[in-house]
């Protein structure tokens, strides 16, 4: 996989707008689009092709809900950027950020039952660099980055996209048992530009439209593939992320998480083993805005503990490497 880039730059507001109508439909056409922004057509066309082939936005096809765990490692002396580079380079890699705090680098990786005791007992403690590891199960996903809608849309616009609600789903084992040839090959297809055409994708599966067209909604429904838009959040005004281990004390758990998930600024957050101990990713505008959530936001009166980690930059997103990533990778 080619990396996107990551530059951190301010985009047009119109770019930001394209950007959060793909997170609500990433398959959308340009025109469908135009038509919910009230906008032109020609100048949404443009700058949403412009925006997916400069490579700041990609629209992927990314697998469905699967058991991961969360790394949060330090590193060596001068060695943060080479373990963030270590573990974007791993196939089973969903993210890994570079972080301030006392653990320089915070990675979630797929892990089943059947990998999870060679992850831990040896391959992570080995990646290059590394002095520690702390590694936890994700027991549920109560948001993904892929069900992260930053305020950005009027609700009269996301009306008009005809959004279908869908809920985050936990990690699972999904059984891949049923994947036909032609299945196999949408997946990899989607995997690499989830605005594939359904045109294109027919011809090279050997199959009519409305045979894809039901195939992709029935992956969908197995939790076999989710589309997502792969995006430095910088691009849609909040270029403030920090990474936040929560502890709950014993009288939050029936309302910590609704509280965390009704707030536009949480991109992801995880269970590690239960709603008392949880890891929340945010992505704020700035830093005051930061400060002021994260230290009188009415949700703060139930935690016990909090750890913030604030990212210095995103190795990888969504299963894709950054433009920086690369830059090590002669090393491995």
């Amino acid at each position: 996989m080619q990396p996107y880039a990551e530059d951190g730059q301010s985009t047009h507001a119109l770019d930001r707008r394209i950007i959060a109508a793909l997170q609500y439909r990433p398959r959308a056409t340009w025109a469908s689009i135009a038509d919910a922004l009230d906008e032109p057509t020609r100048s949404v066309s443009r700058r949403g092709a412009d925006l997916l082939a400069g490579g700041g936005v990609r629209v992927v096809g990314a697998r469905g809900a699967t058991p991961t765990l969360i790394a949060r490692v330090a590193a060596q002396v001068n060695c943060a950027r080479i373990v963030a580079t270590g573990y974007a380079a791993r196939p089973d890699c969903v993210f890994a950020y570079a972080t301030t705090g006392d653990r320089h680098v915070v990675a979630e990786v797929r892990a089943d039952d059947a990998t999870l005791s060679q992850l831990v007992l040896d391959e992570l403690p080995s990646i290059s660099g590394t002095a520690d590891v702390r590694v936890d199960r994700v027991s549920t996903v109560h948001r993904s980055v892929g069900e992260w809608r930053p305020a950005v849309l009027t609700d009269d616009e996301v009306a008009r996209l005809g959004v279908t609600v869908r809920q985050p789903a936990s990690p699972q084992q999904v059984a891949h048992t049923g994947l036909t040839d032609a299945d196999r090959t949408l997946l990899r297809l989607l995997a690499q530009d989830g605005r594939t055409t359904t045109a294109d994708l027919a011809a090279s599966a050997r199959a009519s439209e409305n045979t894809v067209r039901r195939r992709l909604a029935d992956l969908e429904q197995r939790s076999l593939l989710r589309f997502r838009v792969v995006a430095d959040p910088a691009l849609l005004g909040c270029p403030t992320e920090v990474l936040v281990t929560l502890r709950g004390s014993l009288r939050s758990q029936p309302s910590l998480v609704p509280a965390l998930l009704a707030l536009p600024e949480l991109r992801y957050l995880a269970a590690l083993g239960s709603d008392r101990h949880l890891l929340a990713h945010f992505a704020f505008p700035d830093s005051a805005a930061m400060h002021r959530e994260l230290s009188s936001g009415d949700w703060t009166a139930e935690v016990d503990d909090m750890d913030i980690l604030h990212v210095v930059h995103g190795f990888k997103r969504s299963g894709w490497r950054t433009a920086g990533a690369d830059a090590l990778e002669r090393l491995y």
